[in-house]
């Protein structure tokens, strides 16, 4: 987890005296904080994605962390067969992504797809699709309130809410994400952008798409939420959709986690490293 840089330059504050008694205190501590500063500017970096390119049940996604913080396991669940869209679980599809506003230097990433197909009004069983996508947090080993979870492509074209965010937390009880608070919204830059922008409520989980951004975009703009409780299982996402074609929806999921900090050691070492050699520059 990064801190911030007024925490990096404390955890150098014992080398500091010593480099205080030999007059290289201040400009060697100005140097390091610095290059923290610069370390810190590319916060966040997006988990790598792999998976079977099965549709359906048998689908299954594994984003992994690039700092080995583990993973995180997705799976599938679908109401009927004809609920799978023809492109569910074909990451490829969004590759690139890009959400450099609220990511800056995170570049192209690749995402998890899932899609759902509309309501079939002539079906006996019933005239809305349902589906899960269900991502497993317990292989994750990092710290869950900084993991960055967003969404993008949710529709706009059926009656609101079609999706509802649900947790398992740690006793095994579904609730609401009450905890997420929000990154912020943006356009998926590379791919098509939205019409109207995500919203969620956190109290209940639903996810709406009140405010127009742009007339003629598609379904909805990318959502990102911080804010994970320790001891979360799993992220469910649920969509119900009712009829109106028989194409799907195609809803991109992405995870982010913060780079992690350069050590207080090594912090020390650069700024001993640098205190040795004016040193010895002033002795010769």
């Amino acid at each position: 987890m990064i801190t911030t840089l007024s925490t990096n330059c404390r955890s150098v504050a014992t080398a500091t005296r010593f480099f205080l008694a030999h007059g290289l205190g201040l400009l060697v501590l100005t140097i390091v904080c610095v290059w923290t500063s610069e370390v810190r500017a590319a916060q966040y970096d997006f988990l790598s994605v792999s998976g079977n390119n099965v549709p359906g049940n048998a689908a299954s996604t594994t984003f992994s962390s690039n700092y080995l913080n583990g993973n995180i396991a997705v799976s599938h669940f679908f109401s009927a067969p004809a609920a799978v869209g023809y492109a569910d679980n074909d990451n490829a599809l969004i590759f690139p992504s890009q959400f450099t506003t609220l990511f800056p230097g995170t570049g192209q990433v690749q995402g998890h797809l899932a899609m759902t197909v509309y309501g079939d009004p002539g079906n006996p069983g019933g005239n809305i699709y349902t589906s899960q996508v269900v991502f497993t947090l317990t292989g994750y080993t990092g710290y869950l309130p900084d993991l960055a979870f967003g969404l993008w492509n949710t529709t706009d074209e059926v009656a609101l809410p079609a999706y509802n965010i649900q947790l398992l937390d740690a006793s095994n009880t579904i609730v609401p994400p009450t905890t997420f608070s929000l990154i912020g919204n943006q356009d998926n830059q590379t791919q098509v952008a939205g019409k109207h922008q995500m919203q969620l409520n956190t109290i209940t989980g639903d996810i709406t798409a009140p405010t127009l951004i742009n007339a003629g975009g598609t379904h909805t703009d990318a959502m990102f939420f911080k804010g994970i409780p320790i001891g979360t299982k799993q992220i469910i996402v649920t969509a119900n959709l009712p009829p109106l074609n028989t194409i799907g929806d195609g809803v991109g999921y992405y995870f982010a986690e913060i780079v992690p900090e350069p050590s207080s050691f090594v912090l020390l070492g650069i700024g001993l490293a640098l205190g040795g050699v004016m040193r010895y520059r002033r002795k010769r």
